[in-house]
This record gives structure tokens, C-alpha cells and sequence, in this order.
């Protein structure tokens, strides 16, 4: 048997054998149809055809009913009170700290709220206690002047 493929040199170097190239058995291709315009923008920014709704872009999902934080804003404002009238109103300042220590405990998801009338409940406090001070201070400091309106008799 022989071998069909011819012997190989190694010193020359074959051409690759060119492949015909296949003629075109078809017409050449139609031009495409135009295209139909657009239809108008949608206000909403979607374009509708008719058949669809406009998506509203300011459509969200629905959230969970939040828990009430009624102990915590009224903590929140009494501090606020209490700050506001530097320690003449005590009352509000005390109402703040009771009332902003149960919102911690019942409503922990208002911690600004509570937190705001923790805060500014000590500041009420603390500045009740400079104006308590201060008004010992200006009584002793009056009794102790020696000033007398009697002492022209």
C-alpha cells in the first residue's frame, strides 16, 4: 500500500491551496421597511402605547405602620420646655427624664425622640439647680447688706 500524502521536505515550505469562493446564488436583499415614528412622551416619563398604564415614578412600596412614639415626642417637648425656661419650670424637665426613660424601654425605635428629652431633661434640672442657687445666694447676700429702711428713724 502507499501512502496518498506526498512526502514531506523539510527545506520547502508549502502554500496553503486557495479556497474557492462560493458565488452569490440570491438577489441582493430588498431595503427595510421604515420605520413607524415613535408614539408621544408620557408626562410620567415612560412612553405608553395606549394599552399600558403610565408608571407613576412616585409610586412606593407600602411600609408597615410604624409603633407609636407618643412617650418619647412628649419627652422630647417637655425637655424642650424645660431648657426653654432655664430651670423656672422644673416640673417639665422632670416629666421629660420620667417620660424619656419609659420611651427607651417601650419604644426603642424613637431613640431620637427619647434620647432628646433625656438629655435636655438633665440640662433642665441642672439649670434649676443654678437658679435655685442663685436666688439663695441674692437673698442671703440681701439679708446680710445691712441695708435698712428703718434706720432713718
Amino acid at each position: 500500500m502507499s501512502d496518498p500524502t506526498p512526502p514531506s521536505n523539510s527545506d520547502s515550505i508549502s502554500e496553503p491551496t486557495p479556497v474557492p469562493s462560493a458565488e452569490p446564488t440570491s438577489a441582493p436583499m430588498p431595503p427595510a421597511p421604515p420605520v413607524p415614528p415613535a408614539p408621544p412622551a408620557s408626562p410620567y416619563g415612560a412612553a405608553t402605547t395606549g394599552s399600558e398604564a403610565p408608571a407613576n415614578p412616585y409610586a412606593s412600596a407600602p411600609t408597615a405602620p410604624s409603633e407609636p412614639k407618643v412617650l418619647s415626642i412628649i419627652s422630647m417637648i417637655a425637655g424642650i420646655v424645660g431648657v426653654i425656661s432655664f430651670g423656672y419650670f422644673g416640673l417639665a424637665s422632670i416629666a421629660a427624664l420620667v417620660l424619656g426613660y419609659m420611651g427607651r424601654k417601650r419604644e426603642p425605635a424613637a431613640r431620637g425622640f427619647w434620647l432628646t428629652g433625656i438629655i435636655t431633661g438633665w440640662v433642665g434640672i441642672a439649670a434649676m439647680i443654678l437658679v435655685f442657687v442663685f436666688w439663695i445666694i441674692f437673698i442671703v447676700a440681701a439679708a446680710n447688706s445691712g441695708y435698712s429702711s428703718y434706720s432713718n428713724f
